[in-house]
């Protein structure tokens, strides 16, 4: 009888172990894709800041958003065309990341941010940004959000 009771304990906190493990998987996902992000745009900065090709205060290194659900890493060419770079860390290299199932960007003022030569995050078409802007990730009713700030680009 106590071997039958000790093997049920057992099993009742396997089960919870394997229960709450399976119901946090969503938040995870979450903070693994914001995570990842932010690893991206500090990589683009700081290949931006690296870049001695690059002319004073013109944006060369960056990352697009074209939907809500992936991103991808360029480089300007000299021309001004976008050059897709492979993503750092990636298991299969490729320029694009493509969020989880059900993970998606929701909020962002513009579809790029590039960085000049010190770092300052850029739109786009070139300008300067002259607010802290965040990107939003969420996934169901949890959100995330990666701040960047204006002038010095710092993401916490």
């Amino acid at each position: 009888m106590l071997e039958i009771v000790v093997v049920l304990v057992i099993l009742f906190i396997v089960s919870a172990v394997v229960i709450s493990r399976y119901t946090t998987a969503g938040a995870n996902e979450l903070l693994v894709e914001t995570e990842a992000l932010k690893a991206n745009l500090r990589y683009a900065q700081i290949k931006a800041m690296s870049d001695t090709l690059q002319p004073n205060n013109r944006p060369r290194w960056g990352v697009d958003f074209p939907n809500t659900t992936s991103y991808t890493l360029y480089r300007l060419a000299d021309d001004g065309t976008k050059v897709y770079v492979n993503l750092p860390g990636e298991v299969l290299p490729s320029p694009t990341r493509t969020l989880y199932s059900g993970v998606s960007i929701n909020s962002l003022a513009d579809a790029t941010v590039a960085f000049d030569d010190w770092g300052s995050p850029f739109d786009g078409s070139g300008n300067a940004w002259t607010l802290t802007k965040s990107i939003i990730l969420t996934q169901g009713t949890e959100t995330s959000k990666i701040t960047i700030t204006k002038n010095t680009g710092f993401i916490p």
